[in-house]
């Protein structure tokens, strides 16, 4: 055969199809560059301390939850100046020791701060042992007022303190309600409920109010109410009956409080904003009312987007307060983590330090005085045997 055009190589024929094929992968290639930047950017650590199990898990597990709500709304504008914001999460069990030991962990890894928490107990613990790292250490919803001055300058409140709450239910019981006397009863085994006790008893007499009976009780079998059972809680001289509670108390007591007689309202601080509480059912009635630390019923923007983001992710509104406190102890980090430029812990405690109106969810959050509680609304809300309702926010 002669050679010729029809002697050629067909390589040429297939000319058209590789230059395709070169140009696809060049593309691919040209993006990956371009995102490899994004990609490639060191992720900030924030770990994230909760009692996931155990008595305190129906405070704490949405706690989690709106911690993961927040690092989700930070991450899908970017991130923490370009840098993904990653949790770091450890179950404290509702045991003291593992908590104080999962903290010491989290400073060893290298994190920019640890977050979490809802009891003071717990709080202390974890708090000392980071903070002596330190590491900034941002408490949720651990109202104790004193743990900032007891942990010192690497340690912040998210959640308003519990002498604020006593006096916002106070204000509440004998102004809104017209409640003059109570009885009152406490969980002596917890700092927590030790605190509000004495707090509620303080505003309540500073404003007119009477306390006729109070007892004491812990985690040994026995009655919540004293021994003999307060006669004012049947013969009606007791208006209302205040419990210093934990979660785990909410049902009990409710329960011994109707099963003595007593018919009037009962009043508790944010120990009470729990599903426990459903436990009772009708002996609810009139009401038990309780502080927390927002209404998912406010008309605000910050809580209007969290119901929603919330709601898109579990089908149903928050279960307490504590989940817009775990989302809110996330984004302040976050928020001051920008403000520094850094994620170097000696940086973030000063630009938390200057926090001075970051809003969250449960409203303004700043540190005009060092080593303080925010000044911050108390919501009260009441549990009728069906839902919880809004009541009202007491300025304390």
């Amino acid at each position: 055969m002669e050679k010729g055009e029809n002697s050629l190589p067909r390589r040429s024929a297939r000319t058209g199809e590789e230059d395709a094929v070169r140009a696809v992968l060049s593309m691919i290639l040209a993006a990956a560059l371009w995102a490899a930047p994004a990609l490639a950017a060191k992720p900030v650590v924030v770990g994230v301390l909760y009692n996931l199990t155990g008595s305190q898990a129906s405070l704490d597990v949405p706690g989690l939850e709106g911690a993961r709500l927040a690092a989700e709304a930070v991450n899908s504008k970017g991130g923490v100046k370009g840098r993904p914001l990653v949790l770091e999460v450890r179950d404290c069990g509702t045991d003291v020791e593992r908590c104080r030991e999962a903290a010491r962990e989290l400073a060893a890894l290298g994190v920019a701060a640890v977050v979490g928490l809802n009891d003071s107990d717990f709080a202390l613990a974890a708090g000392e042992a980071v903070t002596l790292a330190k590491v900034p250490f941002v408490t949720a919803g651990a109202t104790l007022p004193t743990l900032p001055r007891t942990l010192g300058p690497y340690f912040f409140m998210a959640c308003f303190g519990d002498d604020a709450q006593a006096k916002a239910l106070a204000k509440f019981a004998v102004r809104r309600k017209g409640i003059t006397s109570m009885m009152l009863t406490a969980n002596r085994d917890f700092a927590f409920t030790t605190v509000l006790a004495g707090s509620f008893v303080k505003s309540f007499k500073l404003l007119g109010g009477d306390i006729p009976a109070q007892a004491r009780y812990g985690a040994a079998p026995g009655g919540v109410l004293g021994s003999p059972v307060p006669a004012c809680l049947a013969d009606g001289a007791c208006q209302g009956a205040f419990v210093a509670g934990m979660p785990e108390d909410a049902p009990r007591t409710v329960k011994a409080l109707r099963e003595a007689g007593f018919k009037g309202p009962v009043f508790s601080g944010d120990g009470f904003d729990t599903p426990l509480l459903e436990q009772v059912g009708e002996m609810a009635k009139p009401g038990v009312f309780f502080s927390t630390h927002v209404s998912y019923d406010s008309p605000r923007a910050e809580v209007r987007r969290f119901v929603e983001a919330w709601t898109r992710a579990h089908g149903s509104r928050p279960v307490s307060g504590f989940a817009a406190l775990g989302h809110d102890a996330v984004a302040l980090v976050a928020d001051a983590l920008a403000r520094a430029g850094s994620d170097e812990p000696a940086q973030l405690r000063r630009a938390l330090a200057q926090t001075r109106a970051f809003v969250g969810v449960t409203g303004r959050i700043g540190f005009e005085e060092p080593q303080e509680p925010p000044l911050k609304v108390v919501a009260i809300e009441r549990y009728d045997g069906v839902a919880r309702v809004f009541e009202a926010e007491v300025q304390p």
